[in-house]
């Protein structure tokens, strides 16, 4: 099930399913709610997505409260995660399923909203979106390809399927950032394929730790990761959990996104550790693509489909209507 796409005008509700959206400096917010209004819609805030109720968030039920809200309010077009940070799984007994099927929309974020795109897609079959949440969108110096690649996939003026061009650079800093220290801009070397090949499939997956606290549950529908969840020993026992679901013989292609620095987990150490699991010679892998938790970062529909060619031209294609 695929929920309509953007006009100018629509109105996209930022919620706040993991941490509150009052962890995001107030020029930061400024900053990505004018970014979204250039593209024409209107951005508004869910009722408790500012509470701090629990531990410095919104409680459960505020967050479950504003996510069916924003599935039955006939004007929201577009549901935004705020921020990520930690415990939507804690919210998945809670969440009346059929309100979402019933009120299918785009939904997305990334991070710890992994687990939603992911139950969503499980519970109720509605494709979600692997995307920039909204604070992303205000930070400095700019967030043009991350903005893009948002309209290219949810506008419904664009083409049925677009090819990820990478960024030209990106930024390695935490999301709370100090602002008053200037942004080092970081060159992009592209895409690396680790092994060559094509393939074409349905897209699973998101940040791998928050993907992983799914396995064996009812809202794991079938598969980018963060600072120590990420370092290289820890990464590679969440590659080998994930490759010990019963799902990994149909997989046909991986795509990895860029780490940050301080994961330690490089481009080289990565192969390796993809390479050491012997997996089928076949299935294409490409590492270091923009998305993950450095800026910019490309939106990618999670149950919807994309064109994997590594090797020589390598690229990929996303399909945003089927």
């Amino acid at each position: 099930m695929i929920p309509d796409k953007l006009q100018p005008g629509d109105e996209v509700r930022v919620i706040a399913p993991a941490r509150s959206a009052s962890d995001i400096d107030e020029r930061v917010l400024d900053r990505a709610k004018v970014a979204l209004e250039s593209l024409g819609l209107k951005v508004t805030f869910s009722k408790n997505a500012f509470s701090r109720n629990q531990r410095g968030c919104p409680t459960d039920d505020e967050k479950v409260e504003d996510l069916h809200a924003a599935f039955m309010d006939e004007n929201v077009k577009c549901i935004l995660a705020a921020i990520g940070g930690f415990n939507s799984n804690q919210l998945l007994g809670k969440i009346d399923w059929q309100i979402i099927k019933d009120n299918p929309k785009l939904f997305g974020g990334f991070s710890d909203i992994t687990v939603l795109n992911h139950a969503i897609l499980a519970k109720t079959g509605l494709v979600t979106y692997a995307m920039p949440n909204f604070y992303c969108f205000g930070l400095l110096p700019e967030a043009n390809y991350s903005l893009e690649y948002f309209r290219r996939c949810l506008f419904a003026d664009n083409p049925a399927e677009f090819i990820v061009q990478q960024s030209e650079i990106f930024y390695d800093f935490p999301w709370n950032y100090d602002e008053a220290s200037p942004r080092q801009a970081l060159e992009n070397n592209g895409p690396r394929v680790v092994q060559s090949g094509s393939a074409e499939g349905v897209m699973i997956g998101g940040n791998l730790c928050s993907l992983n606290l799914l396995n064996g549950t009812e809202y794991f529908p079938k598969i980018e990761d963060d600072s120590y969840d990420s370092i290289p020993e820890t990464l590679e026992r969440h590659v080998q959990a994930l490759m010990q679901q019963s799902f990994f013989r149909q997989i046909k292609a991986i795509l990895v996104g860029r780490f940050q620095g301080e994961s330690r987990a490089i481009d080289d150490m990565i192969s390796d550790i993809i390479l050491s699991k012997n997996i089928d010679s076949k299935i294409p892998v490409v590492v270091n693509l923009d998305f993950g938790h450095t800026d910019p970062k490309f939106t990618y529909p999670v149950g919807g489909k994309c064109k994997v060619v590594a090797g020589d031209g390598t690229r990929i294609v996303i399909h945003c209507d089927d």
